[in-house]
């Protein structure tokens, strides 16, 4: 490492702006400065022959702009880099604008220093060429309006858990420039999509949920019930629920609602709503709904509808599933049964019931 690469890296370190800005202009970059000597030099030197031949004058302020553009651009994307890491909303925005300042500061530069505006046909020709250059960049200026529109708003920042079921993307926002979001998943892969489409398209910010900033997360499950289950019980059944044979049952279930004739799906929609309701890590906000869907083919589907305190994803769905385990037991407590499509093992007994 040169010494005035370490110079470099310190001062982009030292966590002050003015340091950062002087380690982002002097760090070294060998194919950025090998891009602007052989690509940047003889194509402004080209220009100004065709522009203005004859007169170096132009070559020399073109070359000047040409130097300053390339220096903010190279100084901004280093720093939107590492105040991504550090999670500087305002730092990133800034560097952004300042690219796209200075990008608009390089057109408004090139004009004036060869008067294309005195100009009626050079001033049409360029007109041309700026019509012909935004509809082939038509989707990179679709993404600094989304950039602006986005930021501005503080509807996307870094660190955000975010979905885009447009790109099957789902995970933490790690950067974000004027035209693409790169997105970290949860099963460690990457996702950089074009920001515009975060505007355009439908994306979920779910930040404030995993941060407790609402109700919880939402569990929402539904679980199809054999409708040759259901049936008023029976006296001896009644008695059965209130004895305490079931300690669950006779703790969340109101003793008038257990009755002979009453339908054991009711009694069971009936406790599954209370003991619910008493659980410490479900929110009775903004809603707690054990309801029956509309019949099918299969059955009746129960729909719990509910949200959990613990938003973290572990912790979620082990709760969830905890609450799954504990429905599915407390069917057999009322006589009931999840549909489940025979098998082939189930077709094979009863075509030969002897086995």
């Amino acid at each position: 490492m040169s010494f005035l690469t370490k110079i470099a890296k310190k001062n982009i370190a030292s966590g002050r702006l003015g340091r950062q800005i002087f380690g982002s202009l002097i760090e070294w970059n060998t194919a950025s400065f090998l891009a602007f000597v052989f690509l940047v030099i003889p194509l402004s030197a080209g220009i100004t022959l065709i522009l203005s031949p004859g007169n170096y004058i132009p070559f020399l302020y073109l070359l000047g702009l040409d130097l300053a553009v390339w220096l903010i651009v190279k100084c901004c994307r280093r720093l939107s880099g590492v105040f991504s890491l550090n999670k500087q909303e305002a730092g990133i925005t800034w560097c952004q604008i300042a690219i796209l300042a200075a990008i608009i500061s390089w057109l408004i530069g090139f004009v004036l220093i060869f008067h294309i505006h005195r100009h009626p046909a050079a001033a049409a020709v360029f007109g041309v060429a700026g019509s012909v250059a935004g509809w082939i960049f038509q989707d990179k200026l679709k993404g600094v309006v989304a950039f602006v529109h986005l930021r501005m708003h503080h509807l996307l920042n870094i660190g955000d858990w975010i979905q885009v079921p447009k790109y099957n993307a789902d995970g933490e926002v790690k950067a974000v420039t004027l035209t693409t979001v790169t997105i970290l998943n949860w099963d460690t892969t990457t996702s950089t999509i074009p920001i515009s489409d975060l505007q355009s398209d439908h994306f979920i910010n779910l930040q404030n949920m995993a941060e407790g900033k609402t109700y919880g997360r939402r569990m929402m499950k539904t679980f199809i019930l054999d409708t040759e289950c259901f049936h008023p019980i029976s006296s001896k059944e009644a008695e059965a629920l209130r004895s305490g044979r079931y300690e669950a049952v006779s703790r969340y279930l109101p003793a008038e609602e257990i009755k002979e004739g009453a339908l054991n799906a009711h009694l069971f929609r009936i406790y599954l709503h209370h003991w619910l309701m008493a659980n410490p890590n479900v929110s009775q906000k903004p809603h707690l709904i054990v309801r029956w869907m509309e019949q099918n083919e299969f059955g009746l589907p129960l729909q719990v509808y509910a949200f959990l305190l613990d938003s973290e994803f572990c912790s979620f769905e082990w709760v969830q599933s905890r609450i799954t385990e504990q429905i599915v037991e407390a069917m057999e407590w009322f006589g009931l049964m999840l549909f489940q499509a025979p098998s082939a093992d189930n077709i094979r007994i009863i075509k030969e019931p002897w086995k």
